[in-house]
């Protein structure tokens, strides 16, 4: 289905460009602790440091979704440049996809150095693990939207300008940020916190990506026989900043603030559908999606079918993410383990619908047989869909659509070269770092 809908009409005045923060200026960690004054009980305040500075100051909703406009889960009539594969580096939304990630992991390089000089400090375990976790997830997002990526580790010269490194060198870094995770990390005891379970997600995400099915497929299966995490009976409280679900393996949570951010303001109706909803109504997901859930699986009852501010037809909103005064992002979820496993098994000729059924079971939806599937990649197709159910709007979908050999199809659909998977760097990077090189396709 082609995303951008002939049929809806748009109405004037459609939701502006998001503006530009001060902060964005300057990549620097967002403490007013210096290095000098680091010590072991300031090190947890560091490491929140980043993730307010990964967050935005409590604005992640302003990228975080993003990713997943590109591809065919999201439709939206007020981003058309993401919708039609053609973003310009001038759009601000860029700003914030490459400035923040970087703003993080200087916060987080204080502490993997203090950790370094500190060894022997058994003290530091948990924040230092939890730091090179960041670092890592940092780098995927930087990674999976810019491809190339400049490595820093706090120790540079401020006047020099590093170049990118390719995404190979990239990955590399992030494979060793993880392994030192899953390393120092204890057990999980609550998703807010670092845990190894978290950081073995990641890795197995990172093989999967990279087609290293029996080293994604040992992650998972590492989480799921630690114990630790199990499927609840309420999908929505996964997604709840209050609750410690422990389905959600890993989340960040924005401090609190006076309004309702977060992810339910980007795909929610707005109050043309009722006063309880927030949003600016011009988000929803792709109605083909939406149609694959059997009625009686219960995540079917976190879309409503209703108008957006700007639509007239009616279209599906996706309401999963609660409105609070705390919004909460998902990173790492018990159920992409189960799915990990089942498809980095099927990628190996096996078809073991185990974990499938596990998760299926849990949201009420049909069990299948092994049998059922004509082959291993009758299977294969079938994870795709369950993985689009599961995750619609945490963006996984696009490196998804490259997994599944799906991307470079859609984006042909829009006339656009398949080079433009990924973003262009925004045009402001390039008059702080002249080493820098634009994406393929793009221009400065």
């Amino acid at each position: 289905m082609q995303k951008y809908l002939s049929n809806i009409l748009i109405a004037a005045g459609l939701w502006s460009t998001y503006s530009c923060s001060k902060q964005l200026d300057d990549i620097v960690p967002n403490t007013q602790i210096s290095y000098s004054q680091l010590s072991p009980s300031n090190l947890p305040m560091v490491v929140s440091g980043a993730k307010l500075a990964l967050t935005s100051n409590n604005a992640f909703y302003l990228y975080y979704p993003h990713m997943d406009l590109l591809s065919d889960d999201v439709e939206s009539i007020s981003l058309t440049t993401w919708e039609s594969l053609n973003v310009s580096p001038l759009d601000n939304v860029l700003n914030y996809m490459y400035r923040q990630p970087y703003a993080a992991i200087a916060n987080l390089n204080m502490v993997i150095n203090f950790g370094t000089a500190h060894a022997g400090d058994t003290s530091v375990r948990a924040a230092v693990g939890e730091a090179y976790l960041l670092r890592a997830y940092s780098y995927m997002m930087l990674s999976d939207q810019f491809g190339a990526a400049v490595l820093v580790y706090g120790n540079e010269d401020p006047k020099t300008r590093l170049p990118r490194l390719p995404v190979n060198e990239v990955q590399q870094q992030i494979e060793q940020d993880l392994l030192k995770a899953t390393d120092i990390l204890g057990d999980y005891t609550s998703p807010t916190s670092g845990s190894r379970q978290a950081a073995q997600l990641l890795l197995g995400r990172l093989y999967l990506n990279q087609g290293r099915n029996d080293e994604a497929l040992t992650q998972a299966k590492a989480i799921i026989q630690s114990g630790k995490l199990s499927l609840g009976k309420n999908f929505g409280d996964i997604f709840k900043s209050t609750v410690n679900s422990t389905e959600a393996i890993y989340k960040i949570n924005e401090t609190a603030t006076d309004n309702q951010y977060g992810l339910a303001s980007f795909y929610g109706p707005g109050k043309g559908a009722g006063s309880a909803y927030s949003g600016s109504g011009n988000n929803w997901i792709d109605s083909n999606l939406v149609k694959t859930f059997e009625s009686a699986d219960t995540r079917r009852g976190y879309f409503l079918k209703a108008k957006g501010t700007s639509i007239v037809d009616s279209v599906y909103f996706l309401t999963k993410f609660p409105m609070e005064v705390t919004p909460s992002y998902p990173v790492c979820r018990y159920s992409e383990a189960l799915l990990m496993a089942a498809e980095a098994a099927a990628r190996k000729g096996n078809i073991d619908v185990t974990y499938y059924n596990m998760l299926r079971d849990a949201r009420k939806a049909s069990q299948h047989a092994a049998t059922d599937f004509s082959s291993a990649t009758a299977f294969l197709d079938e994870i795709e869909k369950e993985r689009r159910r599961e995750f619609v709007g945490e963006r996984l979908r696009w490196q998804d659509m490259q997994r599944f050999g799906k991307r470079d199809d859609w984006i042909r659909q829009f006339g656009q070269p398949v080079s433009h998977a990924l973003l262009p760097l925004p045009t402001r990077e390039f008059q702080v770092n002249p080493w820098l090189d634009q994406n393929a396709d793009y221009s400065k």
